[in-house]
């Protein structure tokens, strides 16, 4: 078969497994579950393969030999986890789990707090400066506009007892005032995230559509 004939037969491939998928608007059927686990197929095989080529071959068997002690831990490790899949044994396991949870949970913590609190903070504290006001529009209005979405949306995760009399009961209604604001915020940019999700999603079934016709046209043309 020539390049181009392959280049054909892949289109349509391609263009039914589209409508396969896309046949789920009609409702689940046996063309959808066919692509879908098609579909599931070939990424765990594909998956298999990159981990046996770029992980066991090139990372675990290539420094065992060069430096076996910077590789013995990980592989003991994952060699546990693969305990997880017999029921009996699975408790062998559990170190390994611990191990990844733990270093998960560190490493999103430290990401939340350098990667997302620290930089935003940071941010909303320079809209409000002379460098940072003189390139805004509205001059001091856009900075103090900034400042009070990022403190107010993080004042409505403040659980505060408004009921409280004294000091407190009066932080707790300014908080609840705060965090009114911040639902606000946080609403709208919860509905222009969805906006963006939908706007994409849309522009995804255009494209796939205009595959579609594509594939039809160039089978035309070859059987023309």
């Amino acid at each position: 078969m020539t390049s181009e004939t392959l280049d054909v037969v892949g289109s349509l491939v391609g263009a039914a497994l589209t409508v396969m998928v896309l046949s789920y608007l009609l409702g689940d059927n046996t063309f959808y579950r066919f692509a879908l686990h098609l579909f599931i197929g070939t990424l765990i095989g594909y998956s298999f393969g990159i981990v046996l080529r770029e992980v066991l071959f090139k990372m675990v068997f290539a420094q065992l030999v060069v430096n076996p002690l910077a590789v013995i831990v990980p592989l003991v490790l994952g060699l546990l986890l693969l305990f997880k899949g017999f029921p009996r044994q699975a408790y062998i396991g559990n170190f390994s789990v611990a191990y990844l949870v733990g270093v998960g949970a560190a490493v999103a913590m430290s990401g939340a707090l350098l990667g997302t609190i620290s930089p935003q903070i940071r941010a909303a504290g320079q809209d409000v400066s002379l460098k940072s006001l003189a390139s805004f529009r509205l001059g001091i209005l856009d900075g103090l506009l900034v400042l009070l979405g990022t403190i107010s949306t993080l004042l409505m995760f403040n659980f505060a007892d408004r009921q409280r009399r004294g000091t407190l009961g009066v932080w707790g209604r300014v908080v609840a005032a705060f965090a009114a604001v911040g639902r606000v915020f946080l609403t709208v940019a919860l509905g222009v995230a969805f906006a963006g999700a939908l706007t994409a999603s849309l522009s995804i079934l255009i494209g796939r559509v205009e595959y579609i016709v594509e594939a039809i046209i160039r089978l035309a043309d070859r059987l023309l």
